[in-house]
């Protein structure tokens, strides 16, 4: 069912939504400076300052609130490159798999979540309207379960989920007993499985890893796609 997710329309609606991320990255952009000419010109005078006794409270005033800026262009920085993960993302052959347990991961829906699992339900893309309409379960619940399927068909959904859903698990989730590896791929720029569509494992014999290195990691990798990746029709 959700084979169709991106096609003509979902393409559409990824356009529009790329233009209004666009937008407010601007403005993030936009703040990060202002802030940044503050804290340069703050800074400036903290040091110039810094020996006159009599001004010494106002300073530490001053310096507490670098600090704090500091800690906002941190998160605007992140929320910056978190935004700009989606919104690069032009066209899409895949999507991934979501565990049905992460996204129902509410408390009102936990028990739901294993129903569903047990009924072999496993991921959000096995549901539908017919298989949301027999569950025996209570109607304001089944009713919820309707409209928070429906967010999902339309990409409205929190940031960390859609990710995976475009782009498939974080590198350093999957590998997570390779840290050699996840750490040389976070040099390249590389953070999800999709990033590594076409990787030459075998290079890597050249950089300290042994062919049972890098055997692994291939296995790995095709395992995962192997069981989380479908294709758009």
């Amino acid at each position: 069912m959700l084979g169709k997710l991106f096609r003509s329309k979902r393409e559409v609606e990824l356009r529009l939504e790329k233009e209004i991320l666009e937008i407010e990255i601007e403005k993030l952009k936009n703040e990060i400076r202002k802030k940044d000419g503050f804290l340069k010109c703050k800074n400036s005078l903290f040091i110039e300052k810094d020996n006159e006794k009599k001004q010494e409270k106002n300073w530490e005033e001053i310096e507490e609130q670098l600090k704090k800026y500091y800690t906002e262009n941190n998160e605007l920085r992140e929320a910056i490159k978190k935004s700009e993960k989606i919104i690069s993302i032009s066209y899409l052959r895949f999507n991934y798999l979501i565990q049905i347990e992460r996204y129902l991961y509410e408390a009102r829906f936990k028990e739901l979540a294993e129903i569903l699992k047990n009924k072999g339900h496993k991921f959000v893309q096995n549901l539908n309207e017919y298989v949301i309409e027999h569950l025996s379960i209570e109607d304001t619940l089944k009713l919820e379960l309707k409209k928070k399927f429906e967010r999902f068909q339309k990409l409205e959904i929190a940031w960390e989920i859609k990710t995976q859903l475009l782009k498939g698990e974080k590198l350093s989730k999957i590998y997570s007993k390779h840290r050699k590896f996840t750490n040389l791929m976070i040099n390249e720029n590389k953070e999800f499985i999709s990033d590594l569509d076409g990787h030459n494992f075998d290079i890597l014999v050249n950089k300290g890893f042994s062919l049972d290195d890098v055997e692994e990691l291939k296995r790995i990798y095709q395992d995962y796609i192997s069981k989380y990746r479908i294709e758009n029709l």
